[in-house]
């Protein structure tokens, strides 16, 4: 039989004892830990959206005036486009007015040949 047996039993059930509560210990700790790193992340993307939602009309507002001073350039860009097109249409636009009227009056002497009246031209 080992002599003291039963001291050494209580000894390592005061042993395992003692280390059973330094590791809740540990574990409190660290969850400790863990919830405070939690709270102060939390905490600290509040502020950033809090911050970021309290500039966010004033982005709005420079943004609003970039749009507009774009819309305004759109339209400064296709009225210049459209004015480029239509001065160099105006050409053939005469020229096709020309054409029609000279067909017109071809016309209107072949009607007047054919009914023997003359009408007086403008």
């Amino acid at each position: 039989m080992v002599p003291h047996l039963d001291l050494l039993l209580l000894a390592f059930l005061h042993g395992s004892f003692i280390s059973c509560v330094i590791l809740v210990a540990i574990f409190l700790i660290l969850i400790t830990l863990l919830l405070a790193c939690s709270l102060t992340v939390f905490s600290i993307v509040v502020i950033d959206v809090y911050t970021i939602f309290s500039l966010l009309p004033q982005y709005f507002q420079y943004m609003k005036a970039d749009l507009e001073l774009g819309f305004v350039f759109l339209l400064y860009t296709a009225m210049n486009s459209a004015i480029s097109a239509i001065s160099s249409a105006e050409p053939s636009f005469n020229r096709m007015v020309s054409s029609l009227k000279s067909k017109t009056q071809h016309a209107r002497n072949k009607i007047d040949s054919l009914l023997f009246i003359s009408t007086p031209r403008l």
